[in-house]
């Protein structure tokens, strides 16, 4: 029963961790005036995959962290460490 609620809480503390990650990408991009294709053309991704992560439902690969980080003109960090909404 312990190691299930440890399973659930790490799962939660995942989903909002992508939450929070697609929030900051939202708000920089939004912030910036860039549409998601915009984004995703300078970060080398489909508009699908910045859609996803906006929406958390799809966890980036670090290489991917860092295109969008530079697409947007942020350090990958401010994407972990910004709390919006």
């Amino acid at each position: 029963m312990v190691v299930e609620e440890q399973e659930l809480q790490s799962a939660t503390a995942t989903v909002e961790r992508l939450e929070q990650f697609g929030r900051a990408v939202r708000h920089f991009r939004v912030e910036r005036g860039l549409s998601q294709a915009a984004v995703a053309r300078a970060a080398g991704v489909d508009r699908k995959t910045i859609n996803r992560v906006e929406n958390a439902r799809f966890a980036p690969h670090l290489d991917h962290v860092f295109a969008i980080a530079d697409a947007l003109g942020v350090r990958p960090e401010e994407l972990f460490a910004a709390r919006i909404g």
